[in-house]
């Protein structure tokens, strides 16, 4: 193999070896530019030539790009390799959706700042669309928008199992891992952490994949259109919420497509279902915490409205109706657990509330979902169940001792044994996440938007749900916000998807020298 006589970037004066191997930003670009190709076969297909060679040349490009710059990058040896991969996430959301949005821009009539909104949001699995007229738009480039949702799913899940969990981030310091503590402690070299996030990737993709072609296969027999049924299905395993026909009520899927999808929604609820124990099923149990929370939270959410509904209905004299009293059930329940899970998808029935109790439909509640969220180590944003239940677990500890000062007090989980420290650190999260909304909607207000717009879009982009918007009854839309909302919004989005302790530990000095 070759040598370069350039001095090493760690000063020891020794050449560095050319690896031969892709960096992982270039290879991040490279994997898009292979998407680009999936939108411009599905143009060639339909004879839209226009879009097609669009998707094409902008594919070519990217790839061009991103071989130069894996060349430029094939000597750079970091010095601290989890720290370089931490950089690589972040950097590819701050750069990687100015490349994704060039097709977009050429292919409509929206500005660049717009295209880029729309590629970020599908990259952070937010699914914030500027795009309200949907009908206008070419499917292939709706396809492209759930392409992006999906892959961003994808390399989020890489990332907490191959780059956050040997850091003891992203949700993983709530509990006792001594084995990934060890690995985050001694600092592999580069290839070593190439080669976790390669076993990443080889036990995670196939699942992902085969979850999304299966979910798209029953939704097709549930009457969907394949490219309706396809887009719906990468937006619910990605929790990315991006549709083809402006949500779940244009489609004539139902009821039964609805069921199908809340299935595929379990994954975002626990970390097990994509772990590297993928196959040991007994790990998915009612005894996990984060399966245990959702039920709780969905169930209970779900009566409280049922019962307002009653009583509306009964003052109206509806109450008979138990068709639709069933609807409003099954809207309830599935808007529910979509907007805990961050997808964001609205039953067809969720309305069917409001018409059968005469009341308006609460919305605000499914800001509370969306806050809670999913699962750690998921696509799902938002607080996380795991962090809540050790919060909750901590709260009940803390006023048995009250009761009984003398008893030691039991810390052990089915998730397994969680540490003091891990539940300081889930407080202090849910202490920024707090501040992070009120940051937020401060600064949206500073460009001129009303307090309850700014609070609902704050939780929006922080938690990745974007088309919690639809809570506003004002019909205010994503395209409407300027510039800097758009760029404000923005950084609430990656905030959200890296997790804000994730973004200062990457800027923390101290954080490294442990």
């Amino acid at each position: 193999m070759p040598r370069l006589g350039l001095p090493s970037p760690r000063g020891t004066g020794s050449p560095i070896i050319v690896s031969g191997k892709l960096p992982a930003f270039p290879a991040i670009l490279l994997a898009a530019a292979g998407l680009m190709l999936v939108p411009a076969a599905h143009a060639a297909q339909l004879e839209d030539w226009r879009v097609a060679r669009t998707f094409l040349y902008h594919g070519g490009l990217l790839a061009v790009v991103a071989i130069i710059l894996g060349i430029g990058l094939a000597n750079y040896r970091p010095y601290r390799a989890e720290r370089y991969q931490l950089l690589t996430l972040l950097l590819s959301y701050l750069l990687l959706p100015l490349a994704l949005a060039l097709p977009v821009r050429a292919l409509t009539s929206i500005p660049f700042h717009d295209a880029w909104f729309e590629m970020l949001s599908s990259l952070t699995t937010t699914g914030a669309t500027v795009f309200d007229r949907y009908w206008l738009v070419a499917p292939s480039i709706h396809l492209w928008r759930a392409l992006v949702g999906w892959g961003g799913g994808l390399m989020i899940l890489v990332a907490a199992f191959a780059v956050l969990a040997p850091l003891n981030l992203g949700g993983f310091e709530i509990v006792h891992r001594d084995r990934a503590d060890a690995e985050g402690r001694r600092s592999p070299s580069l290839d070593l952490a190439r080669e976790r996030i390669r076993r990443s990737i080889r036990t995670i993709a196939p699942v992902y994949a085969v979850f999304t072609f299966t979910l798209a296969v029953l939704l097709m027999i549930a009457g969907d259109e394949p490219i309706v049924a396809f887009c719906h299905a990468m937006a619910t395993v990605s929790t990315s919420g991006i549709s083809p026909v402006g949500g779940l009520a244009n489609g004539p899927g139902g009821i039964p497509g609805e069921a199908m999808m809340a299935v595929f929604l379990l994954p975002a609820v626990t970390h097990h279902m994509l772990s590297f124990r993928l196959w040991h099923w007994r790990q998915l149990s009612f005894g996990d915490p984060e399966i245990q929370l959702m039920l709780i939270a969905v169930l209970a959410v779900t009566a409280v409205l049922s019962l307002r509904a009653f009583l509306g209905a009964v003052e109206a004299e509806r109450a008979t109706d138990l068709l639709t009293a069933g609807q409003a059930l099954w809207g309830s329940l599935f808007t529910v657990l979509s907007h805990l899970t961050t997808t964001g998808f609205e039953s067809r029935h969720w309305m069917t509330m409001e018409t059968w109790s005469g009341l308006s439909a609460p919305g605000t509640i499914l800001l509370g979902a969306a806050i809670m969220g999913g699962g750690i180590a998921t696509t799902a944003g938002g607080v996380k169940l795991l962090r809540l239940h050790t919060l909750y677990r901590h709260g009940m500890s803390e006023l048995g001792r009250l009761v009984h000062p003398s008893n030691p007090g039991r810390r052990s989980g089915a998730a397994g044994t969680f540490t003091s420290a891990g539940t300081r650190i889930a407080f202090v999260f849910l202490m920024l996440f707090l501040i992070s909304i009120a940051v937020v909607t401060i600064a949206l207000a500073a460009t001129g938007i009303a307090f309850e717009r700014g609070l609902v879009l704050a939780v929006a982009g922080l938690t990745t749900t974007g088309p919690a918007i639809a809570i506003l009854d004002d019909g205010t839309t994503y395209r409407e916000l300027g510039p800097a909302a758009q760029v404000i919004l923005g950084a609430a989005m990656i905030i959200g998807r890296m997790e804000a302790l994730v973004i200062i530990a990457l800027f923390n000095p101290a954080y490294w020298r442990k």
